[in-house]
């Protein structure tokens, strides 16, 4: 087995109103229904052994399951305030200091908010040199979205789609700042390493063809920046490429051409086709045996694994039961896990 450092990253900055009211609801109940309040565990409980992680510290009231005395902290503006302060950057810092006195052991964290792995990668880059380094995240969003950009997406959604999930009341879809966050980490990590050496792996949310065809500058500037961010050498891989030709994508990653890879799975690159465990659930994801060859194909490599995480669990949906069937969250991580043979 590999000298392995763990970690977990148990934080959860999420300013929607539902999963405010799931905490809260959570907090009445005792969490009955949550099977693991620490993802760290609900996805090592499926090998032999006792784990213990290098635990981020958290304030309690950014924790997914916080405690009771916390939720007068638990409001729409409070999480709102902390991501437009850089509060997600400051805690990735805190995982990239614990990750630079781990080496040359194999840092591996599970945990939820996606940022946290921005910390992770910036110290092995710094570590082995980004230039050496492939990074390889399986994601069903493209993470350089920074919030101008998504917050005028959503004002167009807003008006013109009576379906949208947003409401032209809602103050926060106005004027926030370019933040560092789950959704636009990966933007601020291509000083990190180049951005050829950067593949995105599954992702749903590239622009349809009918968007640049809108004549909306809201939407000509979110094509133009998703884009633009490829044309600077980043390689993004569509889920339907995936689905249509899994053999191409698995030669793809076998062949590496760079010595040292890192991956990062957010695991809603699975969402809704094999597993409600994940915080967002807006696109279908992969079926998980693509995952699982995927990863097999990584291990193949003469790559050398330097960096692994796993990130965006939902503890209020992971193992939960959903139509009669128990949902298989934390086992298709491990199995994902498994194919790596570091533990």
């Amino acid at each position: 087995m590999a000298s392995l450092q763990l970690f977990n990253g148990l934080i959860d900055p999420d300013e929607r109103e539902s999963k405010i009211r799931q905490k809260i609801e959570g907090m009445r109940n005792g969490y009955s229904q949550v099977r693991s309040r620490d993802p760290f565990y609900g996805v090592l409980s499926n090998f032999v052994g006792e784990f213990k992680p290098n635990r981020l510290e958290v304030e309690e009231w950014l924790l997914p399951t916080p405690p009771p005395q916390m939720q007068f902290m638990l409001t729409v503006e409070n999480f709102v305030t902390f991501i437009d302060s850089n509060g997600c950057l400051e805690y990735s810092k805190k995982i990239e200091e614990m990750v630079e006195r781990a080496f040359p052991a194999l840092p591996v964290m599970i945990g939820v908010d996606h940022s946290l792995s921005g910390g992770s990668i910036r110290a092995t880059c710094r570590e082995y040199g980004g230039e050496n380094i492939r990074l390889v995240l399986f994601d069903s969003h493209f993470d350089f979205i920074l919030p101008t950009i998504r917050c005028g997406l959503i004002q167009y959604d807003v008006e013109t789609n009576p379906e949208s999930k947003f409401s032209k009341g809602d103050p926060y879809i106005f004027s926030r700042p370019d933040s560092y966050n789950a959704d636009s980490f990966l933007y601020y990590l291509m000083g990190s390493l180049p951005p050829e050496n950067i593949y995105v792996i599954g992702v749903s949310d590239y622009p349809p063809k009918v968007a640049e065809e809108i004549d909306d500058r809201r939407v000509k500037d979110y094509v133009q920046f998703y884009k633009g961010i490829e044309e600077k050498g980043v390689h993004v891989v569509r889920r339907e490429a995936i689905e249509s030709g899994i053999s191409e994508i698995k030669e793809l990653l076998s062949s590496a051409k760079l010595p040292l890879t890192y991956v990062s799975i957010d695991i809603d690159v699975c969402a809704n086709t094999s597993l409600k465990g994940a915080r967002f659930q807006d696109y279908n994801g992969l079926d998980h045996h693509d995952l699982y060859s995927m990863c097999a194909a990584l291990a193949k490599s003469n790559s050398k694994l330097i960096g692994l995480d796993i990130m965006e669990f939902d503890v209020y949906s992971a193992g939960s039961r959903f139509m009669g069937k128990e949902d298989r969250t934390y086992q298709i991580a491990a199995e994902a896990l498994r194919k790596f043979s570091i533990l």
